[in-house]
């Protein structure tokens, strides 16, 4: 809804983003859109307003225990053999490479109700390409990662792997998404930071964790404040203390003394 707007802890982290664009990276499992896409966020589970179109087929599950290319590698996400399979024989390109927009879909009177926000539909929307009706581009309960491009499971694998620090912002760790980071952050001894109101963790000798409690409209900002205090102590380190130590030789004239001994004014030759 055009009424929603991002609250301060989404602005908090949209600054970080910026401050720190080659060290931070963000996945998101909202779909209201409120983070604007961009080379450092990943919207795993869609976006509002797109669509997809629904293959004839039977979708595959992300928990289908058949074997994968590279089943070996840190973090596990989606199947990689499916997805290039599924790509090799699909045939409408809103199926798994591409996005629909509202403005593309069919029929048109279907389209004018959505953009009204009016209901019920008469019918369902349709592909403009393959004519099969259409979901919202969002992941749903039957579907894998790998069920389309937009998920990029492969680039959220890669980023998993390469985290160094993993912050939970506001999730519940009953989904498969932090579920697999929360492994893979205990596999490889990576520091987690959880920001929540609910499910707070339990720091184990096998996971190094954090629990930050409170609302992330709150805790984000704080966040952000820290970390620019701490990046100007950086940038402008304080001066050491101007001291000095006083030699005999770097006294005032006054307070010198001579090495000589000086001969009483009304001394006798």
């Amino acid at each position: 809804p055009k009424a929603v707007k991002p609250n301060p802890g989404h602005e908090a982290l949209g600054c970080l983003l910026q401050r720190f664009p080659f060290n931070l990276r963000m996945i998101t499992q909202n779909v209201d859109g409120l983070f604007p896409p961009g080379p450092h966020t990943i919207e795993a589970h869609g976006r509002l307003g797109l669509f997809k179109c629904i293959p004839t087929e039977d979708s595959d599950s992300e928990t289908d225990s058949e074997s994968d290319d590279d089943d070996d590698r840190p973090v596990h996400l989606g199947h990689r053999r499916k997805f290039r399979q599924q790509g090799r024989h699909m045939k409408c390109p809103f199926r798994q490479q591409q996005s629909l927009t509202l403005d593309q879909i069919e029929p048109l009177s279907v389209r004018r109700l959505l953009k009204e926000g009016k209901g019920p539909l008469p019918e369902p929307p349709r592909c403009p390409a393959c004519h099969n009706v259409l979901a919202p581009q969002a992941l749903l309960f039957d579907e894998g990662y790998h069920s389309h491009d937009f998920y990029e499971f492969q680039k959220m694998e890669e980023w998993l792997s390469e985290a160094e620090v993993i912050v939970f912002v506001g999730t519940s760790f009953a989904v498969r998404l932090p579920e697999v980071a929360l492994e893979h952050a205990r596999t490889a001894g990576i520091p987690v930071y959880n920001f929540n109101t609910f499910d707070m963790l339990e720091p184990s000798v096998s996971l190094n964790c954090s629990n930050i409690r409170g609302k992330s409209e709150v805790t984000l900002p704080l966040l952000l404040q820290e970390v620019e205090e701490l990046q100007m102590k950086l940038d402008h380190p304080e001066p050491l203390l101007n001291s000095k130590i006083i030699s005999s030789d770097s006294r005032p004239p006054r307070l010198r003394r001579s090495s000589r001994r000086r001969r009483p004014k009304y001394e006798s030759p």
